[in-house]
């Protein structure tokens, strides 16, 4: 190769990766800082927000300025001043004295419920039996019991009940449904082996007197972060119930934590490792640290990591295809293989970056066991929006995973069609099912009901 050839193949690298630099800027300036607002339409839907949360912003403040059907209408908090700031702040223009005089607000059509997980059985029954759809924050109630007595509740399963969705944002982006994809409808996809999911924030993101912390709100690791490890993997593994096979849970330190109560200390869990088996035989894996750390000059450090799944799937015949549709040619009694391996990063948060990478090893087997030949194909996989939006898919590169949720909750409540992504209500059920089985199986106490009394 020529000097000048090296020199524009170099040039073009450099322009290529400045655009891929770009547009990651951009995504995250339109996701995150300053979203692009449209006019809103005459029947646009009303929402109330059911307390001043931090994830609101993130999860359908934002979403809601980009879609031209959707207003934030009202926030209630614990009380009228916190409700006050915070829609000053976010430009909220209705403010409510309580949570129930939002559902009694005959204007509002949707309820957001991001309050602490203790709450969302009572306030999403509340919010249900006074006509209001609502988008529930995940884990959807504190147990499994709870999950079974709200799902199955008479107002919840009533014909042309108000639509009630547990808010597992992530499968609604197009870069799960394409992992999802890869896995499980192609060609050269066999059966799944084995499945693993890990999910971390680095040590001292999260306060220490935040509520994930406390047992009595239904706090712990795995109702957060491990929440979407358990979710993935029932997706992955194709089982809704899979079984818990092993747990560890490393619980709160009293160093750490000094001003919690001593149940906080025994029963929450701060990490959490776990394996499964499916119906099938595949094993599941998962890891999750609220407070994931490293070592640097033999100190421990906090540490970054991104989310990451990974299912390896069993090996395949197949009929002789090679990438881009060539055909390898088979001699007599000769098979051509395929074993898949299919690894996510940062699935959760897509829309900044993302990567899907699918490692297909190929062999040729005489008599099905002798290798003549083999070799490995990789490539990796982008998918910010729908490849294809010939059936009315609406989806944008700057789209994140709650906007794309944001898109489908509001296609259910207008009876459209949509992707057909959803969470069904049962999978919500066996969701709390897993949950409090692992937390049988690793000696901690699942986390309480509150006694409350809800009318419905």
């Amino acid at each position: 190769m020529r000097f000048r050839d090296i020199k524009d193949s170099k040039q073009k690298e450099r322009k290529k990766e400045r655009k891929k630099m770009f547009g990651m800027f951009r995504r995250i300036y339109e996701s995150f800082i300053s979203p692009p607002e449209v006019p809103k339409t005459d029947n646009a839907l009303r929402f109330g927000l059911l307390g001043a949360s931090d994830i609101a912003p993130m999860s359908l403040l934002r979403p809601a300025k980009t879609h031209p059907e959707v207003i934030i209408a009202c926030v209630a908090a614990r009380d009228r001043a916190r409700a006050e700031e915070y829609a000053k702040k976010h430009g909220i223009e209705g403010v409510h004295d309580s949570y129930q005089d939002v559902l009694n607000d005959p204007s509002i059509d949707c309820i957001y419920i991001p309050l602490p997980n203790s709450h969302h059985y009572e306030w999403a029954i509340r919010a249900i039996a006074a006509g209001k759809h609502v988008l529930l924050e995940k884990p959807s109630t504190s147990n499994g019991a709870e999950a079974k007595k709200l799902f199955e509740h008479p107002v919840v399963t009533a014909p042309n009940a108000p639509v009630l969705l547990e808010a597992f944002h992530y499968p609604f982006h197009p870069t799960w449904q394409t992992f999802m994809q890869l896995i499980h409808n192609d060609p050269l996809a066999g059966p799944v082996k084995s499945a693993a999911s890990y999910f971390s924030t680095p040590r001292g993101y999260f306060g220490k007197d935040d509520i994930r912390f406390r047992y009595a709100l239904s706090g712990g690791c795995n109702m957060d972060l491990a929440t979407y490890c358990v979710s993935q993997i029932r997706q992955i593994l194709g089982d809704s119930r899979p079984k818990v096979e092993s747990v560890t849970f490393r619980t709160l330190s009293k160093s750490e934590h000094p001003e919690n109560e001593v149940e906080d200390l025994e029963q929450i869990d701060e990490a959490v490792t776990a394996t499964f088996k499916s119906k099938t035989g595949a094993v599941g894996r998962i890891g999750s640290d609220f407070a994931l750390t490293g070592t640097f000059l033999g100190m421990k450090v906090p540490k970054l990591e991104w989310a990451k799944c990974i299912a390896e799937l069993e090996e395949k015949e197949v009929s002789g295809e090679e990438e881009e549709g060539k055909q390898t040619k088979l001699g007599d009694g000769e098979k051509h293989y395929v074993q898949r391996m299919v690894t996510l990063y940062n699935h959760i948060g897509p829309v900044v970056y993302h990567s899907i990478v699918v490692e297909d090893k190929h062999s040729i087997k005489r008599d099905g066991t002798t290798t003549v030949k083999s070799w490995t194909q990789k490539n990796t996989i982008k998918a910010y929006d729908w490849p294809d939006k010939s059936d009315g898919r609406q989806g944008g590169a700057s789209w994140s995973t709650y906007r794309y949720q944001l898109e489908e909750f509001v296609n259910r409540v207008k009876g459209r069609k949509g992707t057909g992504v959803w969470v069904e209500h049962q999978s919500s059920m066996d969701q709390m099912a897993v949950l409090d089985e692992m937390y049988e199986k690793g000696g901690l106490k699942v986390r309480p009901s509150r006694a409350v009394e809800v009318e419905g």
